[in-house]
């Protein structure tokens, strides 16, 4: 997606909180330990960083409402005419995977860049939760109820006049 052939665009996303250290750090200095950490890693050597910018997103965090799966699909279909695009990670695909599955839909893009077909958005795609239920002697349908209370409520879409 960069007019020449001969550079690529790199995207690093550092996890923070609003005021925190990160946060706070001029965008000059956020290039700056960008720049090394992609040197520290390999994937450049730091003289070949041409330029940098620096994006700040409060709230980032994928949140999940009554219309979320409606509101990712009308994103995912307006992104996917675009070719040469890959949408990896917990914020990339705006969906609640665990740090594994992050990294996994990123190495699958690799290699979907190399050739390959991978179906990114088909990592952690299931629904269901893999945590063991442990039977303290309550039915199947109470150790439902008692984990359901733990999770949190999803807003409902207010509809006017009710």
């Amino acid at each position: 997606m960069v007019p020449d052939p001969n550079k690529t665009c790199l995207g690093l996303e550092y996890f923070c909180f609003e005021g925190d250290g990160l946060w706070t750090m001029s965008d000059g200095q956020l290039i700056e330990l960008a720049t090394k950490e992609i040197d520290a890693l390999g994937l450049a050597s730091a003289s070949d960083v041409e330029d940098g910018a620096v994006v700040r997103m409060p709230k980032a965090y994928p949140v999940y409402d009554s219309a979320y799966a409606d509101a990712l699909e009308v994103v995912r279909g307006f992104l996917s005419s675009i070719g040469n695009l890959y949408l990896v990670g917990r914020n990339g695909m705006h969906k609640y995977n665990n740090q594994d599955h992050s990294m996994l839909t990123a190495m699958l893009a690799v290699k979907n860049i190399l050739g390959a077909n991978y179906d990114i958005w088909g990592v952690n795609a299931d629904q269901e939760y893999h945590e063991e239920i442990k039977s303290n002697g309550k039915s199947e349908s109470e150790e439902l109820t008692l984990l359901a209370s733990t999770q949190p409520k999803v807003p409902q879409r207010k509809v006017d006049g009710a």
